[in-house]
């Protein structure tokens, strides 16, 4: 079978460049799938993920939209970029007559409905639609997609309009290790350096937290936009002993057994892959509840605390809850590791082959 997955840039070292690429590699090399994978956006920079030998990649070519103070030429920007873009993608489409083609992300959905195929065509959601670029012009998509396949049932509550709609989570490889030393006073944090991850409103909250556990450090790993604006933020709050930003790993599923607590503080999410990978790894897990997939993975008071949405005082409450109790962490984390086995590749991956197959 041939398919082809639509991804914005594949040079962006995120969750959904990451388990796009992972299901491409799967579908090729384990299922003997055809598979190519469109990157949309020009990008000198290597492509972030590992492609298996079996996965094509083509690149679009498509220019970054200028960024420009008037906004009426940067909506003729954008709209001369689309414009771009559906004719290219469409001598794509043409020249490899797939069976089956993955839209992903905002511009995938806009480019879904303009696509001419008799390719099945399915968009792939990777965040929370009302989160989402674009998403007030998705209801051409909700029309002409065939299936809608979002990561959480809260998520697929926002395509009412749509033929079908169905629910496959994130997937994760089973960790080698877990954590083995709950006494440790070490907490960690991971994602990309940007507004949606809410590390800011993290760094805030362990200035409380610090003084009544000094102990404690903070690591947070990731890189992003707001590098520099979170390290000043750190310097001005005096926390440099106390929080250190820790750059992007590439063995993180080694690094989580190193911690006793994992901490996430996104004001939204599509479905978090490090909570996932933080709960398999046994790390219990304190939480605001964020649309969409805080409550799916955590329940509270079992593998973890979930916090109301921007309640930084019950935030801090529940952080310093978890610091003062090794036997807590204990429980939690071992909860967690059961709760991170259903999110382990071989119990997820079979719902995308029988979704390919009906499909």
């Amino acid at each position: 079978m041939k398919i082809i997955y639509t991804i914005e840039d594949i040079s962006v070292k995120g969750g959904a460049e990451k388990i796009i690429t992972q299901k491409a590699n799967s579908l090729a090399t384990e299922y003997g799938h055809d598979v190519l994978i469109v990157s949309i956006f020009q990008d000198e920079r290597p492509v972030s993920y590992p492609l298996a030998k079996g996965v094509r990649l083509i690149s679009l070519n498509i220019p970054f939209v200028a960024k420009n103070s008037n906004a009426i030429c940067k909506n003729i920007n954008r709209i001369r970029m689309l414009l771009c873009l559906i004719k290219r993608f469409q001598k794509v489409a043409d020249a490899e007559q797939p069976d089956i083609i993955f839209f992903t992300l905002g511009l995938g959905a806009l480019l879904l409905p303009f696509c001419h195929t008799q390719a099945k065509k399915v968009y792939e959601s990777h965040l929370a639609r009302q989160f989402t670029p674009y998403h007030r012009l998705f209801y051409p998509m909700e029309r002409c997609a065939d299936t809608i396949v979002c990561l959480t049932h809260g998520d697929a509550q926002n395509y009412k309009r749509a033929k079908h709609v169905c629910v496959i989570p994130n997937f994760i490889e089973q960790p080698k290790h877990s954590v083995a030393d709950y006494s440790c006073k070490k907490a960690i944090a991971v994602g990309r350096l940007e507004d949606q991850k809410g590390f800011d409103i993290l760094i805030d909250c362990w200035r409380r937290v610090a003084e009544q556990h000094p102990d404690w450090h903070l690591d947070i790993y990731g890189e992003g936009p707001h590098h520099d604006k979170l390290q000043e933020q750190i310097d001005l709050l005096r926390l440099n002993d106390h929080i250190t930003l820790c750059g992007r790993s590439n063995s993180i599923m080694y690094v989580y057994p190193e911690y006793s607590l994992h901490i996430m503080s996104s004001r939204y999410e599509g479905q978090p892959m490090t909570l996932i990978e933080a709960q398999a790894c046994g790390l219990a897990s304190v939480v605001f509840d964020f649309k969409f997939g805080a409550s799916d993975i955590v329940r509270n008071g079992h593998n973890g605390i979930i916090v109301p949405q921007g309640d930084s005082k019950a935030f801090c409450e529940a952080l310093c809850s978890m610091m003062n109790s090794e036997d807590k962490r204990k429980e939690y984390g071992h909860n967690a590791l059961e709760m991170g086995k259903q999110y382990f590749k071989n119990n997820v991956f079979s719902k995308w082959i029988e979704f390919i197959n009906n499909l």
